[in-house]
Formats: structure tokens, sequence, C-alpha cells
């Protein structure tokens, strides 16, 4: 299970703050408690600094790898932005992400072809968030096909069923696990990713929802999550559902958590 940080993001205040001021000891100690908190990945996200969002992208990029050798999940939305991101990049990257909507499509596409990295691929298209396990298939299809047309192979592939949240549709948490197991069935051989928070948007007790939607996501086979590694009940919740469904040989995560006093009930 591959777990994203998702807390380099300029959309939180305390970041924004920290990016405006060039604060790079206080980026480093967000990065490393997501680190420490069992992340293999941080994703890294300025897209809410308007007009200055690749400077403040390839800042956060070079504070990163200067203290640490880790992987990067550069998410933007602008290709322009991506491509000379990803020249900066030292190990092998993450790219958040694209779309099934043609336009999207292919300005990100000619930056990542023949790429070595990693993409994550929402199931949406110009019709917005997908309101069906059907619309999930068939944007999930054209995403794989369009990727492997450009020389993405499919176990660089994530896709994410980018459902809407609850409280617009009831059906939302159902789309989604029954979509994560037909893109098993087929499309062999990607890779299945979620983030958890737009699943209880607006709604009281949030991660509660998003703990209890992880475990049946877990169930139903998903890859890799994009979530709070700083959630320690979150992350607890995970360790404990890996357990259950046999994916943690001898126990060994489980109790190595216990040991250093990583969990909490």
């Amino acid at each position: 299970m591959l777990i994203i940080g998702e807390r380099i993001n300029t959309s939180r205040k305390k970041i924004n703050e920290a990016v405006e001021k060039r604060d790079s000891d206080f980026i480093l100690s967000e990065v490393k408690a997501q680190l420490d908190g069992g992340a293999d990945i941080i994703d890294v996200n300025a897209g809410s600094r308007f007009g200055s969002e690749l400077d403040d992208l390839l800042w956060l990029i070079d504070i990163i790898q200067q203290s640490l050798s880790i992987r990067l999940s550069i998410d933007s939305t602008d290709p322009n932005c991506m491509r000379i991101a990803l020249e900066r990049v030292k190990e092998k990257p993450m790219i958040n992400s694209i779309t099934a909507e043609k336009a999207r499509f292919e300005g990100m596409a000619k930056v990542v072809q023949d790429r070595n990295c990693d993409i994550i691929g929402l199931c949406m298209d110009e019709r917005g968030l997908p309101k069906s396990v059907e619309e999930v298939i068939e944007n999930a299809n054209k995403l794989v096909m369009n990727l492997e047309k450009i020389g993405i192979k499919r176990d660089n592939i994530y896709l994410d069923p980018s459902v809407q949240a609850i409280s617009v549709n009831q059906k939302a948490g159902l789309i989604a696990i029954e979509s994560i197991e037909r893109i098993y069935k087929e499309l062999p051989g990607v890779k299945t990713i979620c983030g958890l928070s737009n699943i209880s948007y607006s709604l009281p007790k949030r991660h509660l929802i998003n703990r209890t939607f992880l475990t049946l996501l877990l169930k139903a086979g998903l890859s890799a999550a994009i979530i709070d590694p700083v959630d320690r009940k979150l992350v607890s919740t995970l360790k404990a559902a890996n357990l259950i469904l046999g994916r943690d040989p001898y126990c060994r995560n489980y109790l190595t958590s216990f040991r250093e006093g990583k969990l909490e009930d």
C-alpha cells in the first residue's frame, strides 16, 4: 500500500504562509512528520499561489531535495509548471494528475510522453465528476488507452475513481468501491489510488468517515492513497486493515508500529 502525503499544499494556511516567507525549516518539519507517519511519496502543490505557482513549486522541490532523498508527487494542472518541475525532480516522480478531458489530457500528454514516472489518472471528463460506475469505467478505459499510446506502461498508471461527495450523491462511496473492483477485473496491470477527503465534504466528523471509507477501499484492492500521514488514527486504521486483510506478513508492520508507540485506537 503506497501512501502519498498530502500536507505540502499551499491551500493550507500554514503552508501558504511558510512558502510566502520562504520558511524552509517549517516545510521540512512538515515533510519529515509525514515520512515518520509512513508516507512513501510527498505530494507538492502550490496551485493556489496564482501568479507565482512555478517559482513556489520549484522552491519547494529544491528545499526538500537538498535535505532528503525521497520521491515527490508533483501536483499541478498547468502543463508548463509540470514540465519545468519534472526537470528538477531527482527521484522517479509521480504526476498528479491527468484526466480524460480532451484538452487537459493533450496538454499533459506532451509533458509525460515516454517519461519514467507514475501517473495519477482521474476518471473524470468534460462532464465533471462521474456519477456512476459505468462513467468511471468508461473514463478509465479511455485514460489507459491514451496513456499507453504515449508510452506509459500500465504498472505506472494509478486510476482514481474521483467520485462525488456523499452529501451530493448518497451512493458515491459504493460507486468508488465497485469502480475499483471493476478496474482490476477489466484493466489488469493498472493500479488504483484515491484521495479520501472529497467523500466526506461538508459532513461532520469527517475523519471518522475518511477512516471507514479507507478500510472499505482496501478490501476492494486499493493500491495507494493520498492521505494525511500525521493523522495517527487514520494510519493506525490502515495498518490494522492491512493486518486483517492478510497484507502484513507475520504482523510485522503492525507490531513494529505498536512497539514504536505509533498506534492509536
